[in-house]
């Protein structure tokens, strides 16, 4: 049964050839689409999920780390201070801020999302060194490698915003929110650079706890008997900092998704359809010679998961060869290609499979035996 599947789709390898690539484009859109995915959802948020903090405690009103609508007075940080449950307790300052590097035309302006943090406490610094020194001195700054690759900032390049001026003296990693990424300075630094006043300009707090598990404990008592304050673990102000960035774009994804399904569905269908009126008189044949509709509806079935496997194997070898020279050339490219997306993939194609056969399969139950022999 298999080789007269195969006879019928290798007799015309120019339109098997077409059928294939269709299911491998869908795969492919599939796959790489699931997988861009996977890969802004692990970098946005990775910075404040890393940060080793307990609790951040924010402005009541705050949704997330990007679009931080949060100010609090530095003294905030002395009355959690004296909580006995704290043990570290971390200001910090953050701003998404436009600079352009020194000799670049202005208009080559670029995001960073400045942090301000306390060196001597280190908290909400940097997670890794990859180049360069850190912590930054007065007037300096600790850049993304993300940012170096994407706009060739390098370390003694001065960064420019009005009249105010940093100079790059390190590279980090782990502060990359893929459209955006993160900068430190000192607190100082930040307070001088954005002009902020100095005593009650705080965006957020970090807190460390000396007993870790009283944290929702603790989160729920300070927001009862402080209004004006929220509080989160790190894991949960990454999730809604995930879900404010890629929130409007999962509906996106999910109609082109869709998309290229309907497109490897519509290509395999038309070319199992097609092969499958070219043969009829060779299945009318078949049919007067004995063989019942269910063994012709097999070797339909057996065409099309045939074509849908060859398209499936060549669709993950080139999300498998793409991906990464992709993300080489763009830094914004992050991919992250999971064995469980995979795994529904292979679903997805398998049903794919299955409906493009429907059709053809409906077409053998109405051949009828004796129009073979007539004329």
């Amino acid at each position: 049964m298999l080789l007269v599947a195969r006879k019928n789709l290798f007799s015309e390898r120019i339109r098997l050839a077409i059928s294939v690539g269709g299911v491998a484009l869908s795969v492919f859109l599939i796959g790489i689409l699931l997988s861009l995915y996977r890969g802004w959802d692990e970098k946005v948020g990775e910075y404040v999920e890393m940060v080793p903090a307990d609790l951040w405690v924010a402005a009541d009103g705050t949704t997330d780390f990007i679009q931080a609508a949060s100010a609090l007075p530095a003294r905030a940080g002395d009355q959690l201070d004296f909580l006995p449950e704290t043990d570290i307790v971390s200001p910090i300052i953050t701003r998404p801020v436009g600079m352009v590097k020194a000799g670049d035309d202005p208009d080559d302006d670029f995001d960073v999302q400045l942090v301000g943090y306390d060196p001597a406490i280190g908290l909400g610094g940097p997670l890794a060194i990859v180049e360069g020194k850190s912590p930054p001195g007065p007037g300096e700054i600790v850049i993304d490698k993300v940012t170096s690759d994407r706009f060739g900032v390098e370390i003694g390049d001065r960064l420019i915003r009005g009249t105010e001026s940093l100079t790059v003296v390190g590279k980090s990693s782990g502060g990359d929110f893929v459209f955006t990424q993160v900068g430190f300075v000192t607190l100082e630094t930040a307070v001088d650079f954005l002009r902020l006043d100095p005593e009650s300009q705080r965006t957020f707090f970090l807190l460390t706890l000396g007993d870790p598990s009283e944290a929702e404990a603790l989160a729920a008592r300070l927001e009862a008997s402080a209004p004006g304050i929220v509080l989160f673990t790190g894991e949960e102000f990454a999730d809604e900092t995930r879900q404010r960035i890629l929130g409007n774009i999962l509906p996106m994804l999910i109609v082109v998704l869709i998309v290229a399904f309907v497109v490897g569905l519509s290509v395999a269908g038309l070319t199992i359809y097609t092969a499958t009126v070219e043969k009829s008189r060779e299945y009318g044949i078949l049919k007067a010679e004995g063989f019942t509709n269910r063994y012709l509806y097999r070797v339909v079935i057996e065409q099309s998961l045939v074509t849908s496997a060859l398209g499936f194997v060549l669709g993950v070898s080139l999300i498998i060869f793409i991906a990464p020279f992709a993300q080489g050339l763009v830094p914004q490219f992050v991919v992250f290609v999971r064995w469980q997306d995979i795994l529904g993939i292979t679903g997805a194609t398998l049903l794919m499979a299955l409906i493009a056969a429907f059709i053809p399969v409906r077409r053998l139950a109405h051949i009828d035996p004796v129009t073979v022999f007539k004329g």
